[in-house]
């Protein structure tokens, strides 16, 4: 069945009068840290009926929930948080769509299969052999704000940046870069936000065309192979379909075409507004730039790009003390767990100093941590390293917060202008 299937096995749970799960909208990346941290302190496992979803809040509780995949299945992580009408899945499946659930959302023994083979695929030499290209793509983003007074980051460094280290890891042309990153925001709003009928269409017609893509890219790596990690994964499946289907490295690379830049986008983006906006953050940055890494972590802690995520309870379960009938889906809130006052001193503040900063949950735990997480730190720390040396003076245009693209699971900025000389 395609990841864009939604099944429902319960009826509504009811939402109790004054429940937080009346005042959370799940696509508001505004509100989040306000109405999650309320949730923490005073119910701290609550039903959403926005989303039909329990959501978990406390450190303790979803890293329980992400160690225990017995328990807690991840096969509906993708599925579209807005059911799709019959006319957009009809175009999808007519038009042979067929994205298949692996490594995010699917369980084991399949998902300790496939990740077996993506990791040798992905390994940590290939990965940080990317460190020059990083830097590489980060100054020549700067040789193009140079002489600018404002600026969108977003626009000219953070936006595409990701998009081309990632496309280094696949063998794909540059030229590619604005349909790739194009595609993936299809894919962000039909599967994680709250949009009509309409839109889901046009983003159907999208998505289809990005799935024709990667199986044409995918095919090229049969005809040609070359020194990429699509190459790599049809070499460790030698032939076998017991090892890999065709059809899970379409599948593999479709995934990693989204998840494998897109979060970095958003990432980096937040990273650097949050250092600005906090008075002398930036300027330390620039003063020692050994603080950087961990700059990155809180970051990820405070304003990570994944913020929620999904999971489906296979037998009736307790966290926090509240029965959750096997079915249920639930919510493991990382934007509400990375701000644990039981786990992190002075949780909303964002402190160069801080010893367990690792402790965030941003990247998941357990056996489904994601696998580009190296990745992913490596090129913020580049950013952030090239742009204090290149404008240590830098500040926003206008204070104030960011707005983001309506996404569930997703922190996704919209564009973040800048002052790069101050």
């Amino acid at each position: 069945m395609s990841d864009l299937a939604r099944v429902w096995d319960l009826p509504p749970a009811e939402c109790p009068a004054g429940s937080i799960g009346h005042d959370w909208d799940p696509f508001d990346s505004l509100r989040m840290h306000e109405v999650l941290g309320r949730a923490r302190a005073t119910e701290p496992v609550f039903y959403a009926p926005a989303i039909d979803a329990w959501v978990v809040t406390r450190h303790a509780d979803v890293l329980s929930i992400l160690q225990d995949p017995a328990t807690f299945s991840a096969g509906n992580a993708n599925t579209p948080i807005t059911p799709l009408p019959p006319e957009a899945l009809d175009l999808l499946s007519g038009g042979g769509y067929a994205l298949e659930g692996i490594q995010v959302n699917c369980d084991p023994p399949r998902h300790t299969r496939i990740r077996t083979y993506a990791a040798q695929a992905m390994n940590m030499h290939r990965l940080m052999a990317l460190e020059p290209e990083v830097r590489r793509l980060a100054r020549a983003a700067i040789d193009g704000i140079c002489g600018q007074a404002e600026v969108d980051l977003l626009r000219a460094m953070t936006w595409e940046l990701p998009a081309r280290v990632i496309f280094r890891l696949l063998d794909i042309p540059d030229a590619d870069a604005a349909r790739v990153k194009g595609w993936a925001t299809d894919r962000l709003m039909l599967g994680f936000s709250r949009t009509g009928a309409a839109a889901q269409m046009a983003a159907a017609r999208n998505l289809l065309e990005f799935w024709h893509y990667v199986v044409a890219l995918v095919q090229a790596r049969v005809d040609r192979p070359g020194d990429d990690f699509i190459s790599a994964l049809l070499q460790l499946r030698d032939g076998d379909d017991s090892r890999l289907t065709m059809n899970e490295i379409n599948s593999a690379t479709f995934g990693l075409l989204f998840a494998g830049h897109e979060t970095t986008t958003s990432q980096s983006t937040s990273t650097v507004h949050a250092l600005l906006s906090e008075p002398g953050l930036w300027q330390a940055l620039v003063a020692d730039p050994a603080l950087i890494p961990a700059a990155v972590e809180e970051g990820l802690r405070m304003y990570g790009a994944v913020a929620n995520w999904r999971r489906r309870v296979l037998r009736d379960v307790k966290p926090g003390g509240i029965d959750i009938p096997a079915g249920s889906q639930i919510v493991v809130s990382f934007a509400a767990a990375n701000r644990d006052p039981e786990v992190f001193d002075d949780p909303d503040a964002f402190r160069l100093d801080r010893r367990n900063g690792r402790r965030h949950l941003t990247f998941g735990n357990g056996i489904h941590v994601c696998l580009g997480a190296s990745l992913a730190r490596l090129e913020v720390r580049v950013m952030l390293e090239e742009l204090t040396a290149a404008f240590p003076a830098m500040r926003l245009a206008a204070p104030g917060p960011m707005t983001f693209h309506p996404a569930f699971a997703f922190r996704a900025p919209t564009g973040l202008r800048v002052r790069p000389q101050g």
